[in-house]
This record gives C-alpha cells, structure tokens and sequence, in this order.
C-alpha cells in the first residue's frame, strides 16, 4: 500500500510504499491490549506491603487458657483479628511488575497491529525530511492544522535540532525515535507522523 508524503505546507509531494505485513493487517484488539498492558506494568510498580502474623512484633504467648473462660479461643496477640495484628492474604509486591514478560514476537506484533489501526482511521502521515532546514514552530503549528490533528505523535530517525527544538514549543506533541516507537504513545495521540527516513527504518526492523 502507499501513504501519502506530505510538505511542511501540508501539500503532497508524492507517495511511499509501504509493507501490507505492517500497515494493513486486520487489527485485533487483544493482541494490541495485551502490549498496552506490558507496557504500563513496566512503568508501575506495585507497591503495596502488609506483614503476615508471622512478622508484625508482639508476643508470641498464648493469651488465655484454652479452655474456661467462656470465651473464644485465640492464641497469641498477632493474629489478624487483633488490632494491630497481622494481615491475613494482603499484598506482597515489594516492587514486583504485575506482567512480569512479554514474548518479543507478540510485541512486534502488536505495533504492527496499532499502525495499522491508525491507517485504517487515516490518522497516519508523512513528513518530508527536505523542509526542515528553514523549520519553524508556526510553520508545524499551521501543518497541524490543516491535517486537523489536536495531538500528535512524531517519530524520528536523525536528531534534527532545528525540527525538535521547534516541537517541544507545542502542546499535546511529543517527539520520540524510531527505535522508541512503541503501542502505548500510537494509540494515546490522534496522529502518528513519520519522517521520510524514520518509516524507512521502521519498517526494515519489524520486517527482520
């Protein structure tokens, strides 16, 4: 398939050819779920701690006749009927990931299926590499526009200083590499653009 290339203008300026292994699967949403919840597992940790009767401090002394007092029975004072007693089945994260792995073919995949997802919406474009020496943030600002795009998300290849020190000026963008492209970010913003050279790359890596 092809998508179109765009200038800074917003004006085409020709056509790239993409892989249909990549850009027009059927999207399946478990696949796609399945990364989305890796990755946000990764970032938060649970942290969540209680001490087991086992390990809160008190005496381990039995605190009444088993029998006699016409009382319940109980046994020391650390257990979890006790104010400040042990917690019976409480988490015991200490930091630990709640998916702890991912299959790295299921990750491809699920990128493959996200992009093509967003060519579906045709919410997916191309930025020519040729426009950026004379870049400048009105310049985006105006692209944005006219591509009608309230957030986007832009993937690069080269570090162009003049192309992000002029995006990181403008709201709800964000800049990453092509080797950072990831599920999480293509879904979250309502456009993905590419450089010319960086869905070159990206391309060259998941078909590998």
């Amino acid at each position: 398939m092809k998508i179109k290339e765009l200038g800074i203008d917003g004006k085409d300026v020709g056509n790239i050819e993409v892989s249909d292994n990549i850009f027009s699967l059927k999207p399946r949403k478990d696949i796609i779920k399945m990364v989305v919840d890796w990755q946000i597992s990764r970032h938060s940790k649970k942290t969540g701690y209680t001490k087991t009767r086992g390990e809160v401090a008190g005496s381990r002394k039995k605190i009444g006749p088993q029998k006699g007092s016409g009382g319940a029975r109980h046994g020391n004072i650390t257990a979890p009927i006790f104010v400040g007693g042990g917690i019976a089945h409480g988490p015991k994260a200490k930091g630990k990931h709640r998916v702890k792995r991912l299959n790295k073919k299921v990750r491809k995949l699920g990128l493959k299926h996200a992009l093509s997802s967003k060519v579906l919406d045709n919410k997916i474009n191309i930025l020519s590499d040729k426009d950026f020496k004379n870049f400048k943030t009105k310049d985006f600002s105006k692209f944005l526009s006219k591509i009608n795009s309230k957030s986007a998300l832009l993937i690069y290849d080269n570090e162009n200083e003049v192309l992000l020190n002029n995006v990181k000026n403008i709201k709800n963008i964000k800049n990453i590499p092509e080797i950072g492209t990831n599920v999480y970010d293509i879904l979250k913003y309502q456009n993905v653009l590419f450089t010319h050279s960086s869905i070159k790359k990206l391309q060259e890596r998941l078909l590998k």
